[in-house]
């Protein structure tokens, strides 16, 4: 029988932790993947993207209005939550935090009726300037609050558009 060379045994070694410690890390992301908020900003998200790819065709018109309003309701219902990250914080910097996520989304919520209306009067160019500031926001809020890595997991917005 021969012996295990050390470069070998240095594989396996490394195969070995890397499956052991692999599911404690998906285990701590659930947390945050799965709470109420994650779901309303995965929502919003998928509205924008759908958005992204519909609002020129005025066919679309009454469609793309139903997901301006249906952003417009996840984001004031995630104005309600705490993020689970900011729950994990205590004092100044937890209220620093969550102030900084009201701010966020405040902006963001205000610009919700200035695309419906670019979409309602068929404005495209007004519309896609409104989904482009909506996109440069979400990127803007996930860096200030640390999460997302600037929308790296809610997906890229489609391109082309």
């Amino acid at each position: 029988m021969k012996s295990i060379t050390p470069t070998r045994w240095q594989s396996t070694l490394f195969i070995v932790a890397l499956t052991l410690l692999l599911p404690l890390r998906a285990f701590a992301a659930e947390d945050e993947d799965d709470s109420p908020l994650h779901k309303e900003m995965e929502g919003m998200n998928k509205n924008l993207r759908q958005l992204g790819h519909q609002y020129k065709d005025p066919a679309r018109k009454d469609s793309s209005l139903a997901l301006v309003a249906s952003m417009q309701k996840h984001a004031e219902t995630a104005r309600t939550m705490t993020p689970p990250k900011v729950a994990k914080l205590t004092g100044d910097a937890q209220t620093a935090l969550l102030d900084t996520f009201h701010k966020d989304l405040d902006g963001l919520i205000k610009e919700f009726p200035v695309l419906k209306d670019a979409i309602a009067n068929n404005n495209t160019d007004a519309a896609k300037a409104e989904i482009d500031k909506i996109r440069g926001l979400k990127e803007a809020g996930h860096h200030d609050l640390g999460v997302g890595k600037g929308g790296e997991h809610h997906g890229a917005p489609p391109s082309g558009q």
